[in-house]
Protein backbone atom coordinates (compact mmCIF):
# COMPACT_ATOMS: atom_id res chain seq x y z
CA UNK A 1 0.00 0.00 0.00
CA UNK A 2 1.50 3.36 -1.00
CA UNK A 3 2.33 5.80 1.76
CA UNK A 4 -0.20 8.59 2.08
CA UNK A 5 1.09 12.08 1.45
CA UNK A 6 -0.46 14.58 3.90
CA UNK A 7 -0.14 17.23 1.19
CA UNK A 8 -2.70 15.29 -0.87
CA UNK A 9 -5.28 15.10 1.92
CA UNK A 10 -8.61 16.90 1.79
CA UNK A 11 -9.09 19.25 4.73
CA UNK A 12 -12.29 18.88 6.76
CA UNK A 13 -13.35 21.78 8.94
CA UNK A 14 -15.19 20.53 12.03
CA UNK A 15 -16.37 22.02 15.32
CA UNK A 16 -14.15 20.26 17.85
CA UNK A 17 -11.00 18.16 18.31
CA UNK A 18 -12.87 14.87 18.74
CA UNK A 19 -14.50 15.42 15.37
CA UNK A 20 -11.13 16.25 13.81
CA UNK A 21 -9.62 13.01 15.15
CA UNK A 22 -12.64 11.03 13.97
CA UNK A 23 -12.28 12.33 10.40
CA UNK A 24 -8.55 11.68 10.23
CA UNK A 25 -8.75 8.21 11.79
CA UNK A 26 -11.79 7.05 9.81
CA UNK A 27 -10.20 7.92 6.47
CA UNK A 28 -6.65 6.83 7.24
CA UNK A 29 -5.39 10.34 6.66
CA UNK A 30 -7.00 10.81 3.24
CA UNK A 31 -9.05 13.50 4.95
CA UNK A 32 -7.53 15.56 7.75
CA UNK A 33 -9.81 17.14 10.34
CA UNK A 34 -9.13 20.69 11.48
CA UNK A 35 -11.03 22.57 14.19
CA UNK A 36 -11.04 26.16 15.52
CA UNK A 37 -10.79 24.73 19.07
CA UNK A 38 -13.88 25.96 20.86
CA UNK A 39 -14.35 29.24 19.02
CA UNK A 40 -16.05 30.22 15.81
CA UNK A 41 -13.86 30.26 12.72
CA UNK A 42 -11.97 33.55 12.47
CA UNK A 43 -10.92 35.49 9.39
CA UNK A 44 -7.28 34.77 10.19
CA UNK A 45 -7.95 31.04 10.41
CA UNK A 46 -9.85 31.16 7.11
CA UNK A 47 -6.87 32.89 5.52
CA UNK A 48 -4.50 30.23 6.86
CA UNK A 49 -6.72 27.43 5.52
CA UNK A 50 -6.83 29.08 2.08
CA UNK A 51 -3.04 29.35 2.13
CA UNK A 52 -2.72 25.56 2.37
CA UNK A 53 -4.15 25.20 -1.12
CA UNK A 54 -6.12 22.03 -0.35
CA UNK A 55 -9.71 20.99 -1.12
CA UNK A 56 -11.95 21.77 1.83
CA UNK A 57 -15.12 20.22 3.28
CA UNK A 58 -17.14 21.90 6.02
CA UNK A 59 -18.45 19.20 8.38
CA UNK A 60 -20.30 21.02 11.14
CA UNK A 61 -22.82 19.27 13.39
CA UNK A 62 -26.23 18.32 11.96
CA UNK A 63 -28.22 20.68 14.16
CA UNK A 64 -29.27 24.33 14.09
CA UNK A 65 -26.00 25.71 15.60
CA UNK A 66 -24.03 23.58 13.14
CA UNK A 67 -25.94 24.91 10.15
CA UNK A 68 -25.46 28.47 11.38
CA UNK A 69 -21.74 27.79 11.80
CA UNK A 70 -21.59 26.48 8.22
CA UNK A 71 -23.26 29.69 7.04
CA UNK A 72 -20.57 31.80 8.75
CA UNK A 73 -17.82 29.54 7.46
CA UNK A 74 -19.03 29.96 3.89
CA UNK A 75 -18.63 33.71 3.89
CA UNK A 76 -15.29 33.71 5.67
CA UNK A 77 -13.83 31.05 3.37
CA UNK A 78 -15.15 32.34 0.05
CA UNK A 79 -13.68 35.73 0.93
CA UNK A 80 -10.28 34.05 0.53
CA UNK A 81 -11.08 32.39 -2.79
CA UNK A 82 -12.26 29.00 -1.48
CA UNK A 83 -15.37 27.16 -2.70
CA UNK A 84 -15.92 24.66 0.13
CA UNK A 85 -18.06 21.54 0.05
CA UNK A 86 -20.26 20.43 2.95
CA UNK A 87 -21.32 17.10 4.41
CA UNK A 88 -24.79 15.93 5.36
CA UNK A 89 -25.02 13.91 8.58
CA UNK A 90 -28.07 12.31 10.21
CA UNK A 91 -29.98 14.81 12.35
CA UNK A 92 -28.26 15.72 15.59
CA UNK A 93 -24.99 13.91 14.85
CA UNK A 94 -21.44 15.15 14.38
CA UNK A 95 -18.46 13.34 12.78
CA UNK A 96 -17.41 11.69 16.04
CA UNK A 97 -20.99 10.49 16.62
CA UNK A 98 -21.18 9.01 13.12
CA UNK A 99 -17.88 7.17 13.60
CA UNK A 100 -18.97 5.84 16.99
CA UNK A 101 -22.51 4.85 15.92
CA UNK A 102 -22.08 3.70 12.32
CA UNK A 103 -18.36 3.11 11.86
CA UNK A 104 -15.64 4.47 9.60
CA UNK A 105 -17.35 3.51 6.28
CA UNK A 106 -20.37 5.68 7.13
CA UNK A 107 -18.20 8.68 7.91
CA UNK A 108 -16.17 8.11 4.75
CA UNK A 109 -19.40 7.98 2.70
CA UNK A 110 -20.60 11.24 4.19
CA UNK A 111 -17.33 12.91 3.21
CA UNK A 112 -17.28 11.33 -0.25
CA UNK A 113 -20.79 12.60 -1.01
CA UNK A 114 -20.22 16.16 0.20
CA UNK A 115 -21.97 18.81 -1.89
CA UNK A 116 -20.89 22.39 -2.58
CA UNK A 117 -21.75 24.47 0.49
CA UNK A 118 -22.82 27.27 -1.84
CA UNK A 119 -25.49 24.97 -3.31
CA UNK A 120 -26.91 24.32 0.17
CA UNK A 121 -27.03 28.02 1.01
CA UNK A 122 -28.66 28.78 -2.32
CA UNK A 123 -31.32 26.12 -1.69
CA UNK A 124 -32.06 27.66 1.71
CA UNK A 125 -32.70 31.05 0.14
CA UNK A 126 -34.91 29.66 -2.60
CA UNK A 127 -36.86 27.56 -0.09
CA UNK A 128 -37.35 30.05 2.74
CA UNK A 129 -37.49 33.40 0.94
CA UNK A 130 -39.70 34.73 -1.85
CA UNK A 131 -39.71 37.49 -4.43
CA UNK A 132 -37.09 40.22 -4.46
CA UNK A 133 -35.60 39.12 -1.13
CA UNK A 134 -35.00 35.60 -2.43
CA UNK A 135 -33.42 36.91 -5.64
CA UNK A 136 -31.13 39.32 -3.81
CA UNK A 137 -29.93 36.79 -1.25
CA UNK A 138 -29.53 34.03 -3.85
CA UNK A 139 -27.31 36.08 -6.16
CA UNK A 140 -25.21 37.18 -3.19
CA UNK A 141 -24.47 33.53 -2.43
CA UNK A 142 -23.70 32.90 -6.09
CA UNK A 143 -21.46 35.96 -6.46
CA UNK A 144 -19.06 34.56 -3.85
CA UNK A 145 -18.45 31.42 -5.93
CA UNK A 146 -16.16 30.95 -8.97
CA UNK A 147 -17.55 32.29 -12.24
CA UNK A 148 -17.92 28.84 -13.82
CA UNK A 149 -20.87 28.17 -11.48
CA UNK A 150 -22.81 31.30 -12.35
CA UNK A 151 -24.66 30.39 -15.55
CA UNK A 152 -26.21 27.08 -14.45
CA UNK A 153 -27.26 28.36 -11.04
CA UNK A 154 -28.58 31.62 -12.47
CA UNK A 155 -30.94 29.64 -14.68
CA UNK A 156 -32.14 27.75 -11.60
CA UNK A 157 -32.73 30.97 -9.70
CA UNK A 158 -34.69 32.56 -12.55
CA UNK A 159 -36.80 29.44 -13.05
CA UNK A 160 -37.69 28.89 -9.41
CA UNK A 161 -38.40 32.55 -8.69
CA UNK A 162 -40.22 33.03 -12.01
CA UNK A 163 -38.23 36.13 -12.83
CA UNK A 164 -36.66 37.04 -16.16
CA UNK A 165 -33.11 35.81 -16.84
CA UNK A 166 -32.21 39.41 -17.68
CA UNK A 167 -33.31 40.57 -14.23
CA UNK A 168 -31.41 37.75 -12.54
CA UNK A 169 -28.24 38.51 -14.52
CA UNK A 170 -28.44 42.20 -13.64
CA UNK A 171 -28.76 41.43 -9.93
CA UNK A 172 -25.88 38.97 -10.10
CA UNK A 173 -23.68 41.48 -11.94
CA UNK A 174 -24.27 44.05 -9.20
CA UNK A 175 -23.47 41.53 -6.47
CA UNK A 176 -20.31 40.38 -8.23
CA UNK A 177 -19.20 43.97 -8.62
CA UNK A 178 -19.73 44.64 -4.90
CA UNK A 179 -17.91 41.42 -3.97
CA UNK A 180 -14.91 42.16 -6.21
CA UNK A 181 -14.71 45.78 -5.11
CA UNK A 182 -14.44 44.96 -1.41
CA UNK A 183 -14.74 41.28 -0.41
CA UNK A 184 -14.15 42.08 3.26
CA UNK A 185 -17.03 44.56 3.40
CA UNK A 186 -19.32 42.20 1.45
CA UNK A 187 -18.42 39.36 3.81
CA UNK A 188 -19.11 41.45 6.90
CA UNK A 189 -22.49 42.47 5.49
CA UNK A 190 -23.41 38.80 5.06
CA UNK A 191 -22.11 37.92 8.53
CA UNK A 192 -24.31 40.67 9.97
CA UNK A 193 -27.30 38.85 8.47
CA UNK A 194 -26.52 35.43 9.97
CA UNK A 195 -29.05 36.00 12.76
CA UNK A 196 -31.75 36.34 10.08
CA UNK A 197 -30.64 33.04 8.55
CA UNK A 198 -30.74 31.39 11.97
CA UNK A 199 -34.30 32.60 12.50
CA UNK A 200 -35.35 31.24 9.11
CA UNK A 201 -33.73 27.87 9.72
CA UNK A 202 -35.39 27.60 13.11
CA UNK A 203 -38.81 28.51 11.73
CA UNK A 204 -38.40 26.16 8.77
CA UNK A 205 -38.07 23.04 10.91
CA UNK A 206 -41.63 21.65 11.10
CA UNK A 207 -42.70 19.52 14.03
CA UNK A 208 -43.88 16.52 11.99
CA UNK A 209 -42.89 14.87 8.69
CA UNK A 210 -46.24 15.67 7.06
CA UNK A 211 -45.52 19.36 7.75
CA UNK A 212 -41.96 19.14 6.49
CA UNK A 213 -42.27 17.48 3.07
CA UNK A 214 -45.46 18.69 1.30
CA UNK A 215 -43.66 21.24 -0.92
CA UNK A 216 -41.39 18.55 -2.33
CA UNK A 217 -44.32 16.12 -2.63
CA UNK A 218 -46.39 18.62 -4.61
CA UNK A 219 -43.46 19.19 -6.94
CA UNK A 220 -43.08 15.45 -7.56
CA UNK A 221 -46.78 14.62 -7.94
CA UNK A 222 -49.71 16.83 -6.83
CA UNK A 223 -51.66 13.72 -5.82
CA UNK A 224 -49.24 12.65 -3.09
CA UNK A 225 -50.46 14.74 -0.16
CA UNK A 226 -54.10 13.74 -0.71
CA UNK A 227 -53.36 10.02 -0.47
CA UNK A 228 -54.16 7.95 2.61
CA UNK A 229 -50.57 6.69 2.50
CA UNK A 230 -49.09 10.20 2.57
CA UNK A 231 -48.25 10.19 6.34
CA UNK A 232 -46.33 6.91 5.91
CA UNK A 233 -44.48 8.28 2.87
CA UNK A 234 -43.64 11.50 4.73
CA UNK A 235 -42.34 9.47 7.66
CA UNK A 236 -40.17 7.45 5.25
CA UNK A 237 -38.80 10.64 3.71
CA UNK A 238 -37.99 11.96 7.18
CA UNK A 239 -36.24 8.70 8.06
CA UNK A 240 -34.13 8.98 4.90
CA UNK A 241 -33.26 12.57 5.79
CA UNK A 242 -32.25 11.60 9.31
CA UNK A 243 -29.98 8.92 7.85
CA UNK A 244 -28.15 11.58 5.86
CA UNK A 245 -29.67 11.05 2.40
CA UNK A 246 -30.51 13.88 0.00
CA UNK A 247 -34.26 13.24 -0.06
CA UNK A 248 -35.12 15.78 -2.76
CA UNK A 249 -32.51 14.47 -5.19
CA UNK A 250 -33.46 10.86 -4.44
CA UNK A 251 -37.20 11.16 -5.04
CA UNK A 252 -36.66 13.22 -8.19
CA UNK A 253 -34.40 10.50 -9.52
CA UNK A 254 -36.88 7.76 -8.60
CA UNK A 255 -39.69 9.28 -10.67
CA UNK A 256 -37.56 10.61 -13.51
CA UNK A 257 -38.04 7.68 -15.88
CA UNK A 258 -41.23 6.06 -14.57
CA UNK A 259 -44.41 7.90 -13.57
CA UNK A 260 -46.00 6.99 -10.27
CA UNK A 261 -48.90 4.54 -10.26
CA UNK A 262 -52.56 5.12 -9.38
CA UNK A 263 -51.52 4.94 -5.71
CA UNK A 264 -48.60 7.38 -5.95
CA UNK A 265 -47.77 7.72 -2.25
CA UNK A 266 -47.58 3.97 -1.77
CA UNK A 267 -45.59 3.57 -4.99
CA UNK A 268 -43.04 6.23 -4.05
CA UNK A 269 -42.69 4.74 -0.57
CA UNK A 270 -41.89 1.35 -2.11
CA UNK A 271 -39.34 2.97 -4.40
CA UNK A 272 -37.63 4.67 -1.46
CA UNK A 273 -37.42 1.38 0.42
CA UNK A 274 -35.90 -0.31 -2.62
CA UNK A 275 -33.43 2.50 -3.35
CA UNK A 276 -32.11 3.28 0.13
CA UNK A 277 -30.78 1.11 2.98
CA UNK A 278 -33.61 2.04 5.34
CA UNK A 279 -35.14 0.03 8.16
CA UNK A 280 -38.81 0.48 7.29
CA UNK A 281 -39.82 -0.73 10.76
CA UNK A 282 -38.44 2.56 12.10
CA UNK A 283 -41.03 4.60 10.20
CA UNK A 284 -44.72 4.63 11.18
CA UNK A 285 -47.14 3.29 8.59
CA UNK A 286 -50.62 4.56 7.91
CA UNK A 287 -53.42 2.09 8.72
CA UNK A 288 -54.64 1.70 5.15
CA UNK A 289 -55.72 -1.34 3.24
CA UNK A 290 -53.09 -0.77 0.57
CA UNK A 291 -50.18 -1.57 2.89
CA UNK A 292 -48.15 -4.68 2.07
CA UNK A 293 -48.60 -7.74 4.20
CA UNK A 294 -46.26 -8.64 7.03
CA UNK A 295 -44.49 -11.10 4.72
CA UNK A 296 -44.00 -8.38 2.12
CA UNK A 297 -42.62 -6.01 4.78
CA UNK A 298 -40.18 -8.67 5.88
CA UNK A 299 -39.11 -9.16 2.28
CA UNK A 300 -38.53 -5.41 1.92
CA UNK A 301 -36.30 -5.45 5.00
CA UNK A 302 -34.35 -8.47 3.77
CA UNK A 303 -33.74 -7.19 0.26
CA UNK A 304 -33.75 -3.37 0.24
CA UNK A 305 -32.11 -3.34 -3.18
CA UNK A 306 -35.05 -5.18 -4.78
CA UNK A 307 -38.15 -3.16 -5.40
CA UNK A 308 -41.40 -4.66 -4.18
CA UNK A 309 -44.03 -4.10 -6.89
CA UNK A 310 -47.20 -2.26 -6.04
CA UNK A 311 -50.53 -4.06 -6.49
CA UNK A 312 -51.23 -2.04 -9.65
CA UNK A 313 -47.89 -3.00 -11.16
CA UNK A 314 -48.52 -6.65 -10.37
CA UNK A 315 -51.87 -6.48 -12.16
CA UNK A 316 -50.33 -4.77 -15.19
CA UNK A 317 -47.87 -7.60 -15.49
Amino acid sequence: MPELNPADATLVLVEGPLDAWAVTLATGGRHVGIAPLGTSLTDEQASQIAGLGRPLIVATDADLPGRVAAERDYWLLTQHGLDPAATTFPDGLDPADVLNRDGAPALERALATARPLGDLLLEERLTNLTGAAALQDAVQVLAARPADHWTTHLDTIATQLRCSPTQARARLAASVQAWNRDPRAATQARLDEVSDVKARLSAATPATPVDRWPALALEIDPRLTSQADWPALAAMMQLAHQDGHDVAATVRRLVENEPLSDLPAQDLRYRLVAALPLDIAAAPRSPTADQPSGAAQAQERRTPGTRTPSPQQTQRR
